[in-house]
């Protein structure tokens, strides 16, 4: 599947959003948190080392905001993600530096 996801703080409400697609999709990416905790953002990295990966693991809930089939056209996937930045503040209130 390929899709727009957040990853939402539950202590303090901030949102990380990204999107996924090309041929892996969300399964890719969604492995590189589980690998990674960050999956290379810098903003996501930040917290972890700041407050270290049991606030992580404990705080950090993952949910997809839209997805599609494998097939779906990836500008139109990467063409959800600023729309939701913007709905959920994910760059002035979260963990999104773009």
């Amino acid at each position: 599947m390929k899709g727009v996801y957040v990853i939402h703080d539950q202590e303090t409400g901030q949102r990380y959003v990204e999107s996924a697609y090309g041929d892996t999709g969300i399964w890719q990416r969604w492995t590189s948190y589980a690998a990674t905790l960050h999956g290379g953002n810098f903003g996501l990295k930040d917290l972890v080392e700041r407050k270290g990966e049991e606030y992580y693991r404990t705080n950090m809930r993952f949910a997809l905001l839209e997805y599609w089939s494998m097939r779906t056209d990836d500008d139109h996937v990467l063409e959800r993600e600023p729309y939701w930045k913007n709905v959920l503040h994910a760059r002035s209130l979260g963990h999104n530096r773009n």
